[in-house]
Parts: structure tokens; C-alpha cells; sequence
């Protein structure tokens, strides 16, 4: 839970949360639509962690440091003018249709 390595139990819980595009031992990969959801609540004032919980993850099993990294790219992305420019779109989910 949250040390780096996803299990494979924690990963077919990660696969059900619509937002995941994909999921590997060491990788989650969000939609384009849960990186502009995170921002615009982060840019309202919510703290990261409220956001992923509040889109079903279970933050146990992400860990802070996951859900600190993926913010920082996410903010850095967005000032840079690049969030969801690149990514997401090539990966093909094997859980949810899309």
C-alpha cells in the first residue's frame, strides 16, 4: 500500500475507478479527464489528496508520495501549457469502456 510496487489486488481495485487509463506493477496512468478535474478543484483551493479521494481512489493504496509526484508534473504541465497535450490518449484501457 502505497510503498512503490502496486499489487495485483490493488490493481484490479485501481482498474475500476474510471479514471485510470492504466495500471502496472510500478504505474498508473490517469485520464486526460482526471488531470483537468484535478486541477480546476486544485485551483479552487481543494488539497490533492481530497481530490483523488473524493474520485473513488483509494488513497491507502496510492501513498502521499504518488499522489504528491503526480501533482507536481500535473501543476507543472498546466503552467507550462501542456497538461493533456501528451499521454493518456495512446494507452488503451483494459477496464472500463471508454
Amino acid at each position: 500500500m502505497g510503498r512503490g510496487n502496486i499489487s495485483p489486488a490493488e490493481r484490479e481495485s485501481l482498474k475500476k475507478n474510471q479514471y485510470v487509463v492504466d495500471v502496472t506493477g510500478n504505474r498508473i496512468v490517469y485520464s486526460n479527464e482526471f488531470k483537468k478535474h484535478f486541477m480546476s478543484e486544485y485551483l479552487d483551493g481543494k488539497k490533492p489528496t481530497a481530490i483523488f479521494r473524493e474520485a473513488g481512489f483509494d488513497t491507502a493504496i496510492l501513498g502521499s508520495k504518488r499522489i504528491e509526484r503526480a501533482a507536481a508534473r500535473w501543476k507543472e504541465s498546466y503552467a507550462a501549457g501542456s497538461l493533456c497535450k501528451y499521454g493518456a490518449e495512446r494507452y488503451v484501457h483494459k477496464g472500463n469502456a471508454k
